[in-house]
């Protein structure tokens, strides 16, 4: 009998011991990420570059977007590269953020422009590729963070997986899609000069790249602007979402290196379900290497 009883009781502290550990291990994640978090949050300086890809579907493999860029201070300046693999051809623009405005430069301009407060869509394409919102959006939205394990515990990196919490990820991608409506159904009623640039450029939408070739945000009928509105909350609530990051970060300094966004999504487009694998790599480097940007206002600035 005595002996039964040790069994059990052997049991019962091998599991709780199993469990605290897991618990352990839980918490130090959880605490890994606020570090590197916080960490971030404080750089003033750094660069970056990344890429987005689709590795699934007719363009697999494809790199859809490529991005590079630095901030110094609060300006964060931006070049994005889109391929259009049909044309055989990739198209680019600059984008500046300094003191609280927004400035592009498109294939052949002169100079920077202005977006005069109409920035909406140039907003939206940083915010797409900036690091530095892509942590605030995964704090904002994560849903658990889980422990990686290290697999080479002789180097200075680790690494911490993120769930992101699916309501709120297609919310916020319903906001980006009603904002480009706004700005594109503004462009073709006339206004600033800037929103013919609007009207040409269509930023991506990070979580369901397919939708970024415009389709869902042309009018049903007609051609005024009176026609019906993009059935966006109807794309929105028959859509599967579900994204995570990895975020590789220095143990020593507790900065990332690089973060890896697996994103997939599957939703109705033009009559057929759409399902989608997307990859977006983040690279991160330089951290206190502060480079000045352009100034825009300067004739002949270019960058």
């Amino acid at each position: 009998m005595r002996k039964g009883w040790s069994i059990v009781m052997l049991a019962l502290l091998c599991g709780g011991l199993t469990g605290c550990n897991q618990m352990g291990v839980k918490q130090n994640a959880d605490s890994a990420f606020e570090q590197v978090r916080d960490r971030f949050s404080e750089q003033q300086a750094f660069a970056f570059h990344g890429t987005t890809k689709l590795v699934t579907g007719d363009t697999a493999n494809g790199n859809v977007v490529s991005f590079s860029g630095r901030k110094t201070g609060d300006d964060m300046l931006m070049r994005v590269d889109f391929a259009v693999p049909e044309q055989k051809q990739a198209k680019s623009v600059s984008l500046l953020s300094k003191n609280e405005q927004i400035y592009v430069r498109t294939e052949g301009s002169a100079g920077w422009k202005n977006t005069s407060g109409q920035d909406t869509v140039f907003r939206q394409e940083m915010n797409n590729w900036d690091p530095v919102f892509a942590m605030e959006q995964i704090n904002q939205m994560k849903k658990s963070v889980l422990p990686l394990q290290d697999r080479a515990p002789e180097d200075d990196i680790e690494a911490v997986r993120i769930l992101m919490d699916s309501t709120k990820l297609k919310s916020w991608l319903a906001e980006q899609m009603k904002s480009q409506a706004s700005a594109r159904t503004q462009s073709h009623a006339g206004g600033a000069a800037v929103l013919q640039t609007e009207a040409i450029h269509q930023p991506r939408l990070k979580y369901a790249l397919t939708l970024s070739d415009g389709t869902w945000n042309r009018p049903r009928t007609g051609a005024t602007i009176q026609a019906t509105e993009p059935p966006v909350d109807e794309i929105i609530d028959q859509m599967e979402l579900e994204a995570e990051y990895t975020i590789y970060y220095n143990k020593n300094t507790m900065l990332p290196t690089n973060m890896t966004m697996s994103i997939r999504s599957e939703y109705d487009m033009n009559d057929q379900r759409v399902r989608e694998y997307t990859q977006v790599e983040t690279y991160l480097q330089n951290y206190g290497q502060a480079i000045p940007v352009p100034d825009p206002t300067a004739a002949g600035a270019t960058g």
